[in-house]
């Protein structure tokens, strides 16, 4: 899939087109700004930017205030905002497939504007989904779809060491993997979002363990059942030292009696212990909630309060009440939870009451009539026993609620090894190559350097990260960086599209004016050979040395401090 257009219109009092871009299909598409370097230090932005964050909210990017938000100055263009709205302005991006088939994708660039793709109205979700339908044919839920296109649209990451990085810190491994797998089509769509899926079921899994156990004090469910054992056996000389002793027959059913209460008291225990584990998680819930009440970010819903005024001056609610709505969600949940709460408090007071009624029950049976001492070894016997059968019981409870998330993990463990069975790792090295070809090629040609690309089939046990770049040199600069990442995304998509595959067939890079000169030339040298297209914005004294004829032929949009974007 390529970019064929992009058209920006008013759509209020009536439609009017900004801009109508008409992009090359193949090798370099420029954006150039030709505003002189004073102007630019003033801050006098003609918005050289802008036709790109246009494509990235087209192409599924959240909020539209990236069009008139500065970064630098942590404000907001107001000239910008305001026209966005008065004139509901939307884009328009139609893609084009090999076969010459168009594809039309409307984005309102106004806050709470519409979606369409082939004017069909979308949700933020739905859009996501359908877009990875159509540039990458994926149904399944992993990789998603922001995981993908920014490899294909990098705004800010050109700047950073970010070339197999490229997505916020928080993303994981195993979501790395997912998306080099499909990218790379090491293993099948299926079977890489499987994988995901049971890597994300494992990782809970563990966290529901350690929770557990640092719950229940303990360092290990091997170290439970070894102090089980000892206690089994503690519990096995009592009772052989107390069949020792001598006394009456007559007395054996009350002590019969006995034990059976103890064991009634030891099963009671088990549940209160289960219970009081499940209201102190329930106590966490609400305290959670409580300080989420607690800690709300007035300042942000009074921007939102105040941006949905402007739209609709008569707005019946005023602000304190949109402030009690929110507290008044949040405290629904926290009334449910405190339901579940008391449910279980009631439930943790009748077996409080039940295990009362059965300990008052046990002081009765006393053995009187036995001899003093022997009465008073058998009781000592007895308490040990006691104490010792409470505390197994305990123990056993830890362990069976361990058991069973062990037991959970075992079996996402064997789903996760037959999975990693049915991958065919026979042609990973072979894909690779083919792509390492390609982008030695080009760092060759704009370094003198030869980079690679690895893919670590065994990142996880060694517990390294699944791809890695290689190369003989030793580190480079922000400039150097910028250009190895300008020719691994191009030696990408050349890989791609010789294999067929299913991806966007276009790479758009910004922040490009640290790049030296000479890399500059030479990527513009290497993009008369790509199939697919390489879109930048870039300033015009940045390329003043570059021959005339790359520029001309590659020029697309033409900006300046007079021909500003939007024209304001």
């Amino acid at each position: 899939m390529k970019i064929k257009k992009l058209i920006v219109r008013k759509t209020q009092p009536s439609e009017d087109i900004i801009r109508d871009i008409t992009f090359n299909l193949k090798g370099l598409n420029l954006i150039v700004d030709n505003t002189p370097e004073d102007l630019i230090e003033s801050g006098n932005s003609v918005g050289k930017s802008t036709t790109i964050k246009i494509i990235d909210l087209c192409l599924g990017a959240k909020s539209v205030r990236e069009l008139y938000y500065d970064s630098d100055t942590r404000s907001d263009n107001k000239d910008v905002k305001d026209f966005l709205s008065e004139y509901k302005v939307q884009a328009e991006l139609i893609l084009v497939d090999q076969k010459g088939k168009l594809y039309s994708i409307k984005r309102d660039l106004y806050p709470r504007g519409n979606k369409y793709i082939l004017d069909e109205s979308y949700n933020q979700q739905e859009f996501w989904n359908e877009l990875k339908r159509l540039l990458f044919n994926l149904s399944e839920p992993n990789p998603t779809f922001r995981q993908l296109i920014p490899k294909f649209v990098r705004l800010e990451n050109t700047a950073e060491d970010k070339m197999i990085k490229y997505l916020p810190i928080m993303t994981t491994s195993d979501d790395y993997d997912a998306i080099y797998c499909f990218l790379f089509q090491i293993y099948t769509e299926k079977l890489i979002s499987k994988k995901n899926e049971l890597a994300g079921r494992i990782a809970e899994c563990q966290k529901t363990i350690q929770a557990l156990e640092k719950s229940k004090s303990i360092t290990s469910l091997s170290l439970l059942k070894q102090s089980l054992e000892i206690i089994d056996s503690d519990l096995a000389d009592l009772y052989k030292k107390r069949q020792q002793l001598s006394y009456m027959d007559s007395y054996r059913d009350e002590l019969d009696t006995k034990r059976k209460l103890t064991v009634r008291i030891n099963d009671l225990q088990e549940k209160m212990q289960l219970v009081d584990f499940e209201i102190e998680n329930i106590n966490k819930s609400i305290e959670n909630l409580s300080k989420e009440k607690r800690d709300i970010d007035f300042g942000t819903l009074k921007v939102i309060y105040t941006e949905a005024q402007s739209y609709m001056p008569d707005l019946q609610k005023s602000f304190e009440e949109m402030v009690n709505f929110h507290n008044s969600m949040i405290q629904n949940r926290i009334d449910f939870i405190k339901g579940q709460l008391y449910t279980k408090q009631e439930l943790l007071e009748q077996y409080s009451k039940q295990l009362s009624e059965i300990l008052k029950e046990k002081e009765k049976i006393t053995i009187e009539v036995l001899d003093e001492g022997l009465l008073d070894e058998l009781n000592m016997l007895n308490r040990k026993i006691e104490e010792l059968s409470l505390k197994k019981g305990e123990i056993q409870q830890s362990i069976h609620l361990l058991e069973e998330q062990e037991q959970i993990r075992q079996n996402l463990n064997r789903e996760f090894s037959d999975i990693e069975k049915q991958m065919n790792n026979e042609k990973i090295e072979d894909k690779i190559k083919t792509f390492n070809q390609i982008f030695s090629d080009y760092c060759q040609r704009l370094y003198g350097e030869k980079y690679l690309l690895a893919y670590n089939e065994n990142w996880k046990e060694e517990k390294k990260f699944p791809i890695s770049i290689a190369s003989l040199g030793g580190k480079v600069g922000t400039g150097k960086k910028k250009a190895v990442i300008v020719a691994y995304d191009l030696a990408y998509m050349q890989y791609s599209i010789e294999l067929g595959m299913n991806v966007p067939q276009f790479v758009i890079h910004d922040k490009m004016e640290n790049t030296h000169i000479n890399q500059l030339k030479t990527i513009f040298e290497i993009c008369e050979g790509i199939k697919g297209q390489y879109i930048i914005p870039i300033l015009r004294e940045r390329i003043d040395k570059v021959e005339q004829k790359y520029i001309e032929k590659a020029k697309i949009l033409e900006l300046s401090s007079s021909d500003k974007f939007f024209g304001i």
